[in-house]
């Protein structure tokens, strides 16, 4: 099924009639996922999905039977009876069925810039939307809120993170030369046992020389994951397309005084940002509680505070503070707390040769009340 209610689609239809669009064109392909092509017509991946201003919508896919089983649109297009090149199946459309000697086509603004070109030499009649900026926000404001069908798919995933951080608990209990690597193929084991069709995201797992690293490379290795000091684990399961994301903070044997403070603030912080959390509540604000506090004490925080979930693990909305420069002010919107949000509050400090804390849960937002939906917390071992 596609996940887009009816109502947004019917928003993002006046949004094409009021920029003057005549096709909404969203492409998905291995160098350039976009995940709206899923959002707006329940294809997973490898397709062009075209919208017209009349409401049409028309799948251009890889592979013809996947999109026949999974998507929900208007008109499928079988790319064996174009050679298998998209662009011919396009010029078909422009030329022979809508016959317009000019034709407006807008973009998501990660539309690689390859394709711009080629459908620029192969379709003469294609202008393109000169503010695919635009067309971005808009499928962000449509995604950072969830219909009912998203939300139980999400409360899934959470859970399914959650029965993990059990087996988490009890391999870090009793680890003694197991590595990071044994521990990450432990966490797509678990998943699948619960339910999950994988893991959202390859599961960062780093021990006390590699957890200052904000996302470490590469994602686990062959050390002793047990080490004195602090470790974290940051992974998430994917259940039907839908994401968790929850970072556990471990700490193994005696920590410095600093390294305690560290973990300290990292709390304080995250309680800070959870504490200001309603409807109404602007998103700058949420990371800006969660930043004076590491301040105050002379950290930083490095990234926004927090982000969206849904079909991808960094969704819409992202919980940053107000952008400082003037590119980024003039695209900027002030974006408040509403019903229906879903999103990580992920605070952290990370200092060479002291280790990393991040804190991280899923937070459901519904009927004005505040769920926290995944469990994570400090481990001390």
């Amino acid at each position: 099924m596609r996940p887009i209610t009816q109502e947004k689609f019917e928003i993002l239809l006046k949004f094409i009639e009021e920029k003057r669009i005549d096709v909404l064109m969203i492409c998905d392909f291995e160098n350039a996922r976009n995940v709206n092509l899923q959002y707006i017509s329940g294809h997973p991946t490898d397709a062009i999905l075209l919208i017209t201003k009349k409401g049409e919508s028309i799948l251009i896919p890889g592979d013809f039977q996947l999109a026949k089983n999974l998507a929900e649109v208007d008109e499928f297009i079988d790319l064996s009876n174009f050679n298998y090149n998209f662009y011919l199946a396009i010029k078909e459309l422009v030329e022979s069925r809508w016959k317009k000697s000019s034709i407006i086509f807008g973009i998501h603004e990660s539309t690689p810039y390859g394709t711009i070109i080629k459908m620029k030499k192969n379709i003469s009649q294609i202008k393109f939307f000169n503010d695919p900026i635009q067309i971005t926000k808009i499928l962000q404001k449509l995604r950072a809120t969830k219909s009912e069908y998203e939300l139980n798919q999400l409360r899934k995933a959470a859970e399914m993170g959650n029965k993990t951080i059990k087996d988490i608990k009890n391999f870090c209990e009793n680890a003694s030369d197991e590595t990071e690597k044994d521990l990450s193929f432990l966490l797509r084991k678990k998943v699948a046992e619960y339910g999950a069709d994988d893991l959202a995201f390859e599961s960062l797992i780093a021990n006390t020389t590699r957890s200052h690293e904000l996302h470490c490379y590469p994602n686990a290795t062959n050390q002793k994951f047990a080490l004195q000091g602090l470790a974290l684990i940051d992974f998430g399961a994917k259940f039907q397309g839908y994401c968790s994301d929850i970072t556990i903070p471990i700490s193994f044997g005696q920590l410095s005084e600093e390294q305690q403070k560290m973990r300290d603030l990292v709390l304080k912080s995250y309680e800070a940002a959870i504490e200001v959390i309603d409807i109404g509540v602007p998103l700058w604000k949420v990371h800006e509680e969660a930043d004076q506090v590491l301040k105050k004490e002379g950290y930083n925080l490095p990234y926004a505070v927090g982000h969206g979930l849904g079909l991808t693990v960094h969704d819409s909305p992202i919980i940053a503070g107000k952008p400082s420069d003037k590119y980024s002010l003039k695209h900027w919107q002030e974006e408040l707390i509403q019903d229906d949000m879903v999103f990580t509050i992920e605070p952290g400090i990370y200092k060479q040769g002291l280790g990393g804390v991040r804190l991280e849960n899923d937070v459901l937002i519904k009927n004005g009340k505040v769920e926290i939906i995944t469990k994570s917390e400090y481990f001390n071992m």
